[in-house]
């Protein structure tokens, strides 16, 4: 059966093919010629895979969508300049005239404009995507997703992630610093910005959605603003579980939180290869004896400890590491996505690479909210119970999250929550089991305890 081709209205009608990670030759080459276009052009890669991702469903039986990806300023008086704070959106929207059931357009210069002149009074989805990845990461739920009448998908790249704009990060310096008070000023950073971009596109209210560390940032926006989220959609949240007593007052009461930040480590290519097979190896064993509630003991070893709290991120290496950088991307992403077929493994690594090897900004958030182990400096167990909206929680069955931490914190909980779990899902569920993953945010999105 033939597919049909995606129409696309953007500067590049055919696609440059990715360079095949096959030799050290291309690896060199893909490093070498890395660029904000390139970048632009890995990303489109993976929205036009929207339509086709899913051969399930067939797109010429769907409601027509026209899919725009570009930048939208956060700040009102500076929208050109390069100082300028902007965050990477992809917006689907349902085009029921529209002759094509799939259209594309990459690097929308109006998509501001676009947005605010179609109808507002749709129900709003927003993805927002966990560390280390990007809004491209959901290619496989898009295009189901955006067939529910009266609803517009959007995703964006969290404020110096992904296709946004990468500031400097910094953290004002105060010898006085608690962790308490650098959390705070992290969590604000990004609440701000999600809140600034809400309020630029105009949406009133939304259904959010957040994986991983963006499931923290989303609650803790939810928390901010509630009457913004109808419902809270957390895909495998961090920093939802309590450490032991003693640890959690290990990891909140350094001496000098700020020094530890600012330290940077060196000989760190050998741990990046570490690291990654030690979470294949995490994706691979389910959570045992399920029917206990006993907390799961992360074993850190002492050499993740100590980068991490030296702020030596995976994409720091990355960039350290220069030529040889693309293939430790695709050493990751032909293990951890073997489940796809080669050409789609090629674009995720592709797409990864970039965003990866992009200048560090917001990825340097991730030390000054989790302490190695993957436990938050502020957890958010206890913050849940203040929550208003439905709030439902999903999960991976071989998830190494704990989902039994959102079961604790339910029962502390007033408003509306569920507790779900996606069978042969991993951290990364909406990639491994796409359809049932489909099926739950479908079910969400049309039940009655959304708040009008």
């Amino acid at each position: 059966m033939s597919q049909q081709v995606p129409e696309l209205s953007t500067a590049f009608q055919v696609l440059p093919a990715v360079i095949p990670p096959t030799t050290r030759f291309n690896f060199i080459k893909n490093w070498w010629q890395r660029s904000e276009k390139s970048s632009n052009i890995a990303q489109a890669r993976i929205i036009q895979r929207i339509p086709s991702a899913l051969p399930s469903l067939q797109p010429t039986t769907a409601i027509p969508i026209l899919a725009r990806v570009g930048r939208i300023s956060i700040d009102l008086n500076d929208t050109t300049t390069k100082q300028a704070r902007q965050i990477n959106t992809l917006y689907i929207s349902q085009q029921p005239t529209q002759l094509s059931p799939f259209r594309f357009e990459s690097e929308s210069a109006d998509l501001l404009d676009s947005i605010q002149q179609e109808t507002s009074n749709q129900n709003n989805l927003v993805i927002c995507h966990g560390y280390g990845a990007g809004l491209g990461f959901f290619y496989r739920n898009f295009q189901s997703l955006s067939q529910k009448k009266g609803w517009r998908i959007f995703a964006i790249d969290w404020l110096g992630m992904g296709n946004s704009s990468r500031p400097k990060w910094t953290i004002a310096k105060s010898s006085n610093q608690t962790w308490d008070d650098i959390v705070q000023v992290v969590e604000d950073h990004f609440v701000e910005s999600l809140e600034s971009w809400r309020s630029n596109v105009g949406i009133d209210k939304m259904t959010l959605m957040g994986h991983s560390l963006g499931g923290y940032f989303a609650t803790c926006y939810a928390l901010k603003y509630p009457d913004r989220v109808q419902k809270l959609i957390l895909v495998s949240p961090a920093g939802i579980p309590e450490n032991s007593p003693q640890k959690q007052h290990d990891i909140t009461t350094d001496s000098n939180p700020q020094q530890e930040l600012q330290k940077e480590a060196s000989e760190i290519s050998a741990s990046y290869q570490a690291e990654a097979a030690a979470a294949e190896q995490q994706q691979k064993e389910p959570v045992q004896n399920n029917t206990t509630t006993a907390t799961v003991v992360r074993t850190i070893p002492a050499w993740v400890t100590y980068l991490w709290d030296r702020n030596v991120t995976p994409m720091s290496i990355i960039r350290c590491l220069g030529p040889f950088g693309p293939s430790l991307v695709y050493n990751y992403a032909s293990r951890r996505f073997a489940h796809l077929d080669e050409s789609e493994q090629h674009d995720l690594y592709d797409y990864l690479y970039h965003i990866t090897s992009s200048s560090g900004s917001g990825e340097f958030a991730l030390a000054a909210i989790l302490a190695p182990g993957a436990y938050a400096r502020k957890p958010l167990f206890h913050r849940l119970a203040q929550l208003k909206m439905p709030t439902v929680f999903i999960y991976g069955d071989h998830d190494w999250m704990d989902y039994r931490a959102a079961e604790r914190a339910k029962r502390h909980m007033s408003a509306p929550v569920k507790v779900i779990r996606v069978v042969n899902g991993g951290h990364h569920m909406y990639l491994d089991n796409p359809e049932e993953f489909n099926h739950i945010i479908r079910r969400e999105m049309e039940s009655d305890d959304i708040e009008r």
